[in-house]
């Protein structure tokens, strides 16, 4: 097999079990939670760039994923999209964490997986894990819900019975390929407004670090909210000049309240209450929004 990846250095540094947790841009990735996250994951674990594609432009169309230029010590330097993968270490355990930034590919797909596949197999990762963040109908003004399949049990995270069907993402073909050579993995996802439409969602970054930090058992500061919780008091500030919105965050309230209030409800089909629907303006809302994201 062609080897597309190109580390700085064979020799890792791993010490005892190793865990893969990765972001995918920009499916899952809405307010840039996952890019959020997993930059304060590698802060807190002095994790170092280990790894990259070695042609970035087999595998993406620089015309969608754009260079851009960045000064560093006043010298312009041109940095090109690719997979950045990094390497760091838990302050008080034998666990060494791999961050890996997915960026969705145009091209080559199959290839791209599957050296990533051999990776994962060559490093003897124990678990992958994969963060993100999806709109919903949600309002801002209730705890936000995070979902979870296959993770290890917490008060934090909602299990997924997920039975979605429709267009997704390639990149799910990696974790169909590590559970049949019984490497765990797992899928965590916080449900954020879809009316708000912030560009830096750090109130969502942080309850995704919360459930992080209990299940790795990793410094809790690191889910430290309390910008994110100003960007969510401003928005309910700015409705008071909003009656329409206004009236449709307290019609979400009402939905949540029917459907998410309950912790001992899963996140499934089967269990949203056929007897709490939303209202027409509402569905109607939502649509137009849905519409907006997906153009």
């Amino acid at each position: 097999m062609e080897e597309i990846i190109k580390f700085t250095n064979k020799n890792l540094d791993i010490k005892g079990e190793l865990i893969a947790i990765s972001t995918l841009r920009p499916w899952i990735n809405a307010g840039r939670v996952g890019s959020i996250a997993l930059n304060k994951l590698k802060n807190i674990t002095d994790a170092k760039l280990v790894g990259s594609l070695k042609n970035p432009g087999s595998f993406f169309d620089f015309t969608r994923y754009r260079p851009r230029f960045k000064y560093t010590k006043d010298k312009r330097k041109l940095l090109i999209p690719n997979i950045e993968i990094s390497l760091g270490n838990h302050k008080n355990k034998d666990i060494s964490f791999l961050f890996i930034d997915i960026r969705e590919p145009h091209y080559n797909a199959e290839l791209l997986i599957q050296n990533l596949f051999k990776m994962f197999k060559e490093l003897n990762i124990k678990e992958y894990c994969r963060i993100g963040s999806m709109y919903d109908s949600v309002p801002h003004t209730r705890p936000l819900v995070v979902s979870g399949s296959n993770m290890r049990k917490s008060k934090l995270i909602r299990t997924s019975n997920n039975k979605y069907q429709g267009p997704t993402s390639i990149i799910n073909l990696l974790s169909e390929k590590l559970s049949k050579i019984n490497i765990e993995t797992s899928n965590l996802m916080v449900h954020i407004p879809q009316y708000i439409q912030l560009d830096n969602d750090y109130f969502a970054s942080a309850k995704i670090l919360e459930c992080l930090s209990e299940i790795y058992d990793l410094d809790s500061s690191i889910a430290d909210n309390s910008f994110g919780e100003t960007q969510y008091k401003d928005f309910t500030e700015s409705l008071k000049f909003n009656p329409e919105l206004n009236k449709l965050v307290s019609a979400l309230e009402k939905y949540y309240d029917s459907n998410f209030s309950k912790p001992d409800k899963n996140l499934s089909d089967e269990n949203i209450d056929q007897n709490t629907p939303m209202s027409g303006d509402l569905e109607d809302f939502l649509d137009s929004m849905s519409s907006k994201f997906e153009e």
